[in-house]
C-alpha cells in the first residue's frame, strides 16, 4: 500500500513539473491546473459511437478495425484483428483516479501485478489517467493499457490487455489510438 501512495505522489509531482501548453491550442478548457498535460485526441477514422451506460460519456471507434462484441449497462466488449481483449467497464461510484488501476487488478485477479507506468493526460479535453500494468492472468504474462476517468458518481475504465510477448511498439500505438476514442459527457 505504501508503494502506491509513493507512486501517486510521484505522479502528482511529475505532472506539476511538465511544461504548459499554449492556451490557444485547446478547443475548450480542461480542469484548472491540468493545462500542461499531454493532449491526445480521437483518430479521424473513429467515427462510430457507442454510449457508456448512463454516464453520459461516449466512445468513438473505427468499425473497420474494431467491432462491439457485447454491450451491457456496465461493460462493453470489443473485438479486433490483433487482439480480442478490449473492454470498457463502468462503475456507479466515484473513486480517486490514482486508484483506478486496482479495479483492473482485482477484476482479472492478476498475480504479481505491477503498475509500470502511470500519468495524467488530456484526452479530448478531459483529464484521464493512463496506466500500464503488467502481471499474470491464468499463468500467462499480460500487459494492460488503460485510461481511467472518474467524475460525478461514475468511474469508467477503457482498457486492452494483451499477452506481454505480443506487445510491440506498433501494437501499443494502435491500442492508444483506440483508447483515445473516449469522450466525457458535455
Amino acid at each position: 500500500m505504501q508503494k502506491y501512495v509513493i507512486l501517486a505522489l510521484l505522479i502528482i509531482f511529475s505532472a506539476s513539473c511538465a511544461p504548459a501548453t499554449k492556451s490557444g491550442d485547446k478547443k475548450k478548457d480542461v480542469a484548472a491546473g491540468y493545462e500542461h498535460l499531454e493532449a491526445r485526441e480521437k483518430s479521424k477514422n473513429a467515427v462510430d459511437q457507442i454510449y457508456i451506460g448512463q454516464s453520459g460519456a461516449s466512445f468513438y471507434y473505427d468499425s473497420k478495425l474494431w467491432s462491439v462484441k457485447n454491450k451491457s449497462v456496465s461493460t462493453i466488449d470489443f473485438s479486433a484483428r490483433r487482439f480480442t481483449n478490449a473492454h470498457i467497464f463502468m462503475y456507479d461510484e466515484k473513486m480517486p483516479m490514482t486508484e483506478i488501476h486496482k479495479k483492473l487488478v482485482e477484476h482479472y485477479q492478476m498475480k504479481n501485478a505491477q503498475l509500470v507506468e502511470s500519468e495524467f493526460i488530456n484526452v479530448n479535453n478531459s483529464v484521464l489517467i493512463y496506466n500500464k500494468i503488467e502481471g499474470m492472468i491464468n499463468k500467462r504474462e499480460v500487459s494492460i493499457l488503460s485510461y481511467g476517468f472518474s467524475e460525478g458518481m461514475h468511474t469508467i475504465i477503457m482498457h486492452c490487455f494483451i499477452y506481454k510477448s505480443m506487445l510491440r511498439s506498433e501494437t501499443e500505438q494502435e491500442i492508444i489510438e483506440f483508447l483515445n476514442g473516449f469522450a466525457a459527457a458535455g
